[in-house]
C-alpha cells in the first residue's frame, strides 16, 4: 500500500532509507536549491531529463554525477565548474579515505601546492581513476538473444 503523503511504501521495514532514482522537477528543485529553468538546463546537459507525456522526470544519479564538480558561488545564482579542490573535499567527493586520496592524487600527478595549501586537479584525478575501471562481463544467461546480422 502506498502512502500518498510521504511517498513511501507502507509496511516496508526500511521505508525511510529508500532512495528515489527518478524524481519530479519540483522535488529536484527543492533538493538542489535552484530555479526550475536552471535545473532543467543542467538535467538536459547531464542526459538525466526524461519527458513523459504528462510529467517530467529527472534521474537523480546522473544529475548528481554531472554536478559533482560544480560549485555555487555564494551571493549569486551562478554555478562554476571546479577544477581544483582541497584534499578533504576531494576525499569526501570520491568517498575515499584522506590518505588514500592523497596517495592516488600524487600518483596521478594532480597535486598542486600553493603557498601552504594543497590542491588536487579533478580533471587529472578523473583521468587517472578511469584506468581502474573493470571491463564489462557478459552474462551467462542473457535476458534476450542478440540479433544475428
Amino acid at each position: 500500500m502506498i502512502n500518498a503523503d510521504s511517498m513511501t511504501v507502507k509496511g516496508h521495514p526500511r521505508d525511510k532509507q529508500i532512495a528515489k532514482r527518478y524524481v519530479r522537477t519540483e522535488e529536484a528543485k527543492a533538493s538542489f536549491g535552484m530555479e526550475e529553468s536552471t535545473l532543467l538546463l543542467f538535467a538536459n546537459a547531464a542526459g538525466a531529463l526524461y519527458q513523459l507525456p504528462k510529467i517530467t522526470l529527472i534521474c537523480q544519479k546522473k544529475l548528481e554525477e554531472y554536478m559533482k564538480h560544480l560549485y555555487k558561488v555564494p551571493g549569486t545564482g551562478k554555478y562554476v565548474k571546479k577544477k581544483l579542490v582541497r584534499v578533504g573535499e576531494g576525499s569526501v567527493m570520491y568517498s575515499i579515505g584522506r590518505n588514500r586520496f592523497i596517495e592516488m592524487a600524487r600518483a596521478a600527478g594532480a597535486v598542486y601546492k600553493l603557498q601552504s595549501s594543497v590542491y588536487v586537479s579533478l580533471e587529472a584525478f578523473d583521468e587517472y581513476i578511469e584506468q581502474f575501471r573493470e571491463k564489462p562481463v557478459e552474462m551467462k544467461k542473457p535476458l534476450w538473444k542478440k540479433e544475428e546480422v
